[in-house]
């Protein structure tokens, strides 16, 4: 991945969640055409496309170039951006990051919403699924190399699994999971096995970073409309990258939003939501796997006492997980944790949101060896993306986001962490209420509890033992042993 300039500015609308960003845009859209520039507009969802060309002026002539539009959508757009017959083009974040950057070279970029900027795929392999892999790649030192001469191999490993995804009569030997390891050695992103897990398997797991900012380097200029971008995965990469940013054009006025506003964490104050701690029964604390019929889960019971604090319909926010199988049909709107260009509810004054964005495990991993290749934490900016902007735009699904709206808004929230970034965001007079998580039975996440052996393996850090030698001494599995060599550092520094 080539490093951009220093100098590099990237213009930054920041703004609340309905204050009228994308409208600066589109308002402004007329006159920069008629001045001769070129603007592509990428949008984080094909659902907003609608939405957005509608609100179009009239007169404007655009292209949307997208999965609905072509069956092609890589080769069309690279066509459009060389030929410049379209002066406004509509796409996808995806397929904007998928052509080659210097075709950007001319072109006004205006991504909408900030943009994925690392992934952390991992999976767990089974030993046959591994023997498949292991035809054309070699394992070394806890990581996966292409074998000497299986690139092409790879090649064609991959093209016939989309080949038959497509639909082809014929037959692959890669899963969906092997074909998307393949895809990131074929690229050069690192890709880690770990050690066996007990039931027999081995995850196996790599950092994919983006190359948008190869392509924000070769655009004449980028926009980027958000509500956020400071402390976020982007404004993390944008450091180490050395982008600078500028304030946009496109940046609405916002008097901040009317309504009152109250936010109920649900889990006690000090805490951090998790699955695991919801995923308890509710009266004996065991897993959610142990359930027996009759049990209700902590995340069930918690459901159960905002319900009854809740007016209209509330607008739920939920992993999957969270099935609420129970609830009858038309007590809640499901929506998408991914709620952006959902407008649909903002009659609603209520919004639940119970899912989660702290680093898995595997995730931890990822992020120890970013902060190991670029020597800063990025661990904040992890939650940041996954949790705490998410819930942002969650909670303002709702009335919040009308400014007619005289009623009270209740917000039912993870943690302390989501309530205090919605305060200090744009929910300054909100008030924090602690009642509800006072009287829901949460039990303490098990990954809280210190693992007897960490003592131990401390020792052994301080002996200068390798993490592996520390696994087979004390019996513990390589990613926890991972995760203590991160905390005896920070010790070590403090």
């Amino acid at each position: 991945m080539t490093n951009i300039a220093p100098s590099k500015v990237i213009h930054t609308a920041v703004s609340a969640p309905g204050a009228g960003k994308t409208q600066a845009l589109i308002s402004q859209i007329p006159s920069l055409l008629s001045a001769g520039r070129s603007i592509v507009l990428a949008l984080p969802t094909l659902d907003l496309t609608d939405s957005f060309v509608n609100r179009l002026p009239t007169g404007v002539t655009y292209r949307v170039i997208n999965s609905t539009t072509c069956d092609h959508v890589g080769t069309e757009l690279m066509v459009a951006l060389k030929k410049k017959a379209n002066h406004l083009i509509i796409t996808t974040h995806q397929s904007i990051f998928a052509v080659r950057p210097n075709l950007l070279w001319g072109w006004t970029l205006v991504i909408d919403e900030l943009p994925p900027v690392v992934d952390f795929p991992a999976f767990p392999f089974e030993p046959s699924e591994l023997a498949q892999l292991f035809v054309n790649a070699v394992e070394q030192d806890g990581r996966l190399y292409i074998r000497e001469d299986c690139a092409g191999a790879i090649e064609t490993s991959l093209a016939t699994f989309r080949a038959v995804s497509a639909g082809a009569d014929r037959t692959s030997m890669l899963s969906r999971e092997g074909a998307r390891i393949y895809e990131c050695l074929k690229d050069g992103h690192p890709v880690f096995i770990d050690s066996e897990i007990p039931n027999g398997n081995r995850y196996v797991r790599s950092v994919v970073e983006s190359n948008c900012w190869d392509t924000f380097a070769a655009a004449e200029e980028v926009h980027v409309l958000a509500a956020s971008v400071i402390g976020s995965q982007f404004d993390d990469f944008a450091q180490v990258h050395g982008v600078t940013y500028a304030r946009s054009n496109f940046t609405p006025a916002f008097d901040g939003y009317t309504s009152a506003v109250t936010i109920y964490p649900v889990i006690p104050k000090g805490r951090n939501y998790s699955k695991s701690a919801v995923t308890m029964t509710a009266h004996d604390g065991s897993s959610m796997d142990q359930q027996t019929q009759g049990e209700t889960l902590v995340i069930d019971e918690i459901m159960k006492a905002i319900l009854q604090r809740t007016a209209g319909t509330p607008l739920l926010f939920s992993n999957k997980w969270a099935s609420f199988r129970w609830l009858p049909r038309g007590t809640v709107h499901r929506c998408s944790i991914d709620s952006r260009g959902l407008n649909d509810y903002q009659g609603e004054t209520d919004a639940v949101l119970l899912f989660g964005g702290n680093p898995s495990p595997s995730d931890k991993l990822a992020l120890e060896f970013l902060a190991e290749k670029y020597g800063r934490d990025f661990e904040k900016g992890f939650v940041v993306t996954r949790l705490l902007e998410p819930s942002l735009q969650a909670a303002t699904r709702t009335a919040v986001r009308d400014r007619s709206n005289t009623k009270s808004i209740q917000l039912f929230v993870q943690d302390g962490r989501v309530a205090d970034y919605l305060v200090s965001t744009y929910m300054p007079n909100a008030v924090i209420n602690w009642g509800l998580a006072e009287v829901i039975p949460v039990g303490q996440d098990r990954r809280t509890v210190d693992d007897p052996r960490k003592q131990k393996a401390f020792d052994l850090f301080a002996q200068n033992k390798k993490n592996v030698e520390v696994a087979r001494i004390i019996g513990a599995h390589r990613n926890a042993v991972s995760n203590w060599k991160r905390d005896w550092r920070l010790a070590q520094a403090a």
